[in-house]
């Protein structure tokens, strides 16, 4: 006669881990919208990274001395020939000087085109946009969907604390966020050429922490809130977006803060001579403090969350 072994409890956790991560494998509604937007940034990017406008100081256009910064050499030389009162010839040499040498130097103007790329394409339209939408797109459907689908009280009736089911739920939909951010922020690159692959091997730790952190926060968005999407966006476009660039102390509160602060650190270690001052990051923090507190976030909103959903009674809607 053979008795067969109690269900294991972290069998059935790991179980619920993986039926999580399966049943996410469609791209939602959010996710699509995600898709769009990449779409066409990735478009713009490949238009400016390899059309003649480009990244870099010579192809922009002055709108003061209505040039471009490449013609800006004749243009010095054609103002030095002119004639100024008493003797400033000295003078008007030395002023046009550091500029000139600037569009002489090779390894400046490479730092300057990878800063304004940086600037562009990986702080505004990578970290404002794609990467909160895809980690909301997912996210916020861990549990969202349970209740969608009416069957979260089925999901909490199992023979697993709530808190072990909140946590598995996280755990299934964390590599579609990590895939879904890495892959859109890798798209961006790859249209960007050299100055994008260049981008990527200094800036995916920050991709990767930036992404564990707002994964964390949605997952709980998506736990306690009914309309989680609504919520999330909510946050993202009113409060990170607005929050991250202020001065003061009041941006502490914001993730895109800290994740910011990593870009930037990166930025400044990648780059020998152009100052990156031009990324407009207010008082960014130190990596370590940086790295500290994504990571100390993510755990802390998982523990929260953990907490939060042992306590409540799931109702699915009506």
């Amino acid at each position: 006669m053979t008795i067969e072994a109690p269900p294991s409890a972290f069998r059935a956790f790991v179980a619920l881990s993986v039926f999580s991560f399966a049943r996410l494998w469609r791209v939602r509604q959010m996710g699509w919208v995600a898709v769009g937007l990449l779409a066409i940034l990735a478009a713009i990017v490949g238009v400016m990274s390899h059309g003649p406008i480009g990244w870099g100081l010579p192809e922009r256009f002055s709108l003061r001395y209505q040039t471009r910064y490449g013609d800006y050499p004749q243009q010095l030389d054609r103002l030095q020939m002119t004639p100024l009162p008493g003797d400033l010839s000295a003078v008007q040499m030395a002023a046009f000087a550091p500029f000139r040498a600037a569009l002489a130097d090779d390894k400046f103007l490479s730092d300057f085109a990878f800063l304004n790329f940086s600037r562009w394409v990986v702080f505004v339209m990578y970290l404002t946009f794609l990467l909160p939408l895809f980690t909301l797109a997912y996210a916020s459907a861990a549990v969202g969907a349970e209740r969608e689908g009416r069957t979260l009280i089925w999901l909490t009736s199992r023979p697993l604390p709530r808190w072990a089911v909140y946590l598995a739920k996280f755990l299934g939909v964390l590599p579609w966020c990590l895939l879904a951010s890495a892959g859109g922020f890798a798209v961006l690159c790859v249209v960007g050429g050299e100055l994008g692959r260049r981008a990527a091997v200094a800036y995916w730790p920050a991709v990767l922490a930036g992404t564990i952190g707002f994964s964390a926060l949605f997952h709980l968005i998506g736990a306690v809130f009914r309309r989680p999407a609504v919520v999330g966006l909510v946050y993202v476009f009113f409060f990170e977006t607005l929050v991250a660039n202020l001065p003061g102390s009041l941006k502490q509160l914001s993730l895109n803060y800290y994740v910011k602060s990593l870009l930037y650190n990166e930025a400044k270690s990648a780059v020998g001579t152009a100052v990156p001052e031009q990324l407009e990051v207010y008082a960014p923090t130190d990596p370590t403090s940086a790295w500290l507190v994504l990571i100390g976030a993510a755990v802390g909103l998982t523990l929260l969350g953990m907490a939060w959903f042992s306590r409540q009674e799931p109702q699915d809607e009506v």
